[in-house]
């Protein structure tokens, strides 16, 4: 028996306009996959960690904290640092000897003067290592840093700056800050991204240090027999009298941040008391040696309340967890209900990741008609290799039979030539 031959007629019309489809829209899947990867790393604030890990080999995670005021302060963070130290020293190689970098900040208002100008203007009151996680570019200058021996410089926005002195060249110049002389260390250009445009809504703005901004409620000079309190950047407490005399627990590298306070000074019995600025944000890279590690310690160490917010930024433009945050809590996304009020770059952040569901959402449908055209193809490939073997199979199985008739046929005839 002859095997059938299978010819392969001409796919109809509307086969190649199904194949026609499918292939365009896997290139649009790719497209979509290309852009959602950009769309993960254009924000320079979300990068830290593989910036920090550099080539140590050592997996690093970022994670930042938000909170509603009065939930974090220095004390905190303090404590947050040394459970870092005492978790994953030991874990650590030897050559690497910072173990983690992190930044906390506040934001606020005050009045600015320079040479040709004054404005009202945004103030975000940062500790740690503030520029590491946001690193502006600067047209001017420098950053200033908490081991500066005077706490008295602050960086402008270029906006700023130009009100202020028509420049931008500003190192060294001096303003005024709620009456105080500061210096100018820099001038930075905010980011230029769609998504941090978009969400920095604060105008006219500069940066100093934490310390420095609370210092802005003290007094200049203490006189008289009252007393002074609040909490430094070190998270100590210390008291100061009229008589020029001074103790406490913890240091402070300026005078005036010795008295801390958010701007808000009451005075009863003689007495002035003031609060620090509401830390609304921590940032921090830390290793993180199994998944979810970085996140768990700051869940248990810095939000046992569960007032706060954690976010690992480190994993938050993975498909998986842009299906999680986004498309599959899409309802519970838009409300607000922990009291947070997030800084511009959380909010530039959430607006990307919006962008980036969008993105997988389209990668989704148009990977679907390729998945239906493959199906397909795998259908009617398994149905022609399935009439390839039953006619195979059939072909073998008539051979076999011939030959053993064959065989039998020649078996009598040999059987009748002996009995002649």
């Amino acid at each position: 028996m002859k095997i059938p031959k299978i010819k392969i007629k001409k796919p109809p019309k509307k086969w190649l306009i199904f194949a026609s489809v499918s292939l365009l829209s896997a290139v649009l899947a790719v497209v979509c996959l290309a852009m959602f990867n950009s769309a993960g790393r254009s924000l320079r604030s979300q990068n830290a960690a593989s910036v920090w890990a550099g080539k140590s080999g050592v997996k690093y995670a970022q994670i930042s904290v938000f909170a509603p005021a009065g939930s974090l302060d220095t004390g905190k963070i303090a404590g947050f640092r040394q459970k870092i130290k005492s978790s994953v020293s030991d874990t650590m190689p030897e050559g690497v000897k910072n173990i983690y970098t992190d930044a906390f900040s506040a934001a606020g208002k005050v009045s600015i003067a320079g040479d040709h100008g004054s404005s009202d203007a945004s103030v975000i009151a940062v500790g740690g290592n503030y520029f590491f996680f946001h690193p502006l570019t600067l047209l001017s200058g420098s950053y200033f840093s908490e081991s500066d021996v005077m706490h008295d410089r602050v960086v402008l926005d270029e906006e700023l700056a130009w009100k202020l002195f028509g420049s931008s060249n500003l190192a060294g110049m001096t303003v005024s800050v709620n009456n105080r002389p500061f210096v100018v260390a820099g001038v930075v250009r905010r980011e230029t991204d769609k998504a941090d445009k978009a969400a920095y809504d604060g105008g006219l703005g500069l940066y100093m240090l934490y310390d420095a901004y609370n210092s802005l409620s003290a007094p200049a000079s203490d006189t008289g027999t009252g007393t002074s309190s609040g909490t430094d950047t070190s998270a100590g407490t210390g008291t100061s009298t009229g008589k020029g005399t001074s103790t406490g627990a913890g240091t402070s590298s300026t005078a005036a941040a010795a008295s801390a306070g958010s701007g808000q000074t009451s005075s009863s019995g003689g007495t002035t008391q003031t609060s620090s600025a509401a830390i609304t944000c921590y940032e921090a890279v830390l290793p993180n040696p199994v998944v979810g590690f970085a996140a768990g310690l700051a869940n248990t160490e810095l939000n046992a309340d569960k007032s706060c917010e954690v976010v690992e930024n480190s994993l938050r433009y993975t498909s998986g967890s842009i299906f999680s945050s986004v498309l599959k809590n899409s309802g519970k996304r838009i409300m607000h209900l922990n009291g947070i009020e997030y800084p511009y770059w959380e909010n530039a952040a959430r607006l990307v990741e919006s962008r980036c569901g969008t993105l997988l959402l389209l990668r989704l449908i148009f990977l679907l008609c390729p998945a239906v055209f493959v199906c397909v193809m795998l259908v009617v490939l398994y149905k022609y290799i399935r009439r390839l073997l039953k006619a195979k199979f059939a072909d073998l199985k008539d051979r076999y039979e011939e030959r053993t008739l064959f065989s039998h046929m020649k078996g009598s005839d040999d059987d009748g030539g002996t009995d002649a």
